[in-house]
């Protein structure tokens, strides 16, 4: 496809892979229960009601959920594509978590941000929000494998 014709293109080409992946429930994401609000180019936002299975023995969610939820959003909005059906794949080099304030309960919402891509690693950085409260922020290395660094991605194996 010529470049500018996938231009035009974007729009439709993210609806179909938005919707893949948005309804991908399984695995370690379906322990986690987040949904896939919202992915594009260099962002990517999710959201998890949090439930008993996310606290910890002191009424508190788990900072490993928070970690896993952070981890989850940054891999995510560096490996969007915009061929439908293709994906990019990547696994997490580094990550550091802030912890800033404890949740019980309510929609917890992950909104991460590319700040910066390479030939094979790419950066990003998160926030994790409920409400208006800040309750984790954290910063990730990224590697893309398995061909995940050509924009267009490959095909599903």
């Amino acid at each position: 496809m010529p470049q500018n014709d996938r231009n035009l293109d974007e729009s439709s080409a993210d609806s179909g892979n938005f919707e893949a992946e948005s309804g991908n429930m399984e695995g370690f994401r379906a322990a986690l229960g987040f949904t896939v609000a919202e992915w594009r180019k260099d962002v990517c936002v999710l959201t998890v009601p949090l439930s008993k299975q996310h606290l910890n023995r002191n009424g508190f969610v788990h900072g490993g959920v928070f970690m896993s939820l952070l981890d989850s959003a940054g891999g995510l909005c560096g490996t969007w594509c915009p061929v439908p059906g293709h994906v990019r794949r990547c696994i997490t080099v580094s990550m550091n978590t802030h912890f800033m304030n404890p949740a019980r309960d309510g929609l917890i919402r992950v909104e991460a941000h590319l700040i910066s891509r390479g030939r094979k690693m790419f950066f990003v950085e998160a926030r994790v929000t409920r409400e208006d409260q800040l309750i984790a922020t954290g910063a990730g290395t990224f590697r893309y494998v398995l061909g995940g660094e050509n924009e267009d991605g490959a095909p599903p194996v």
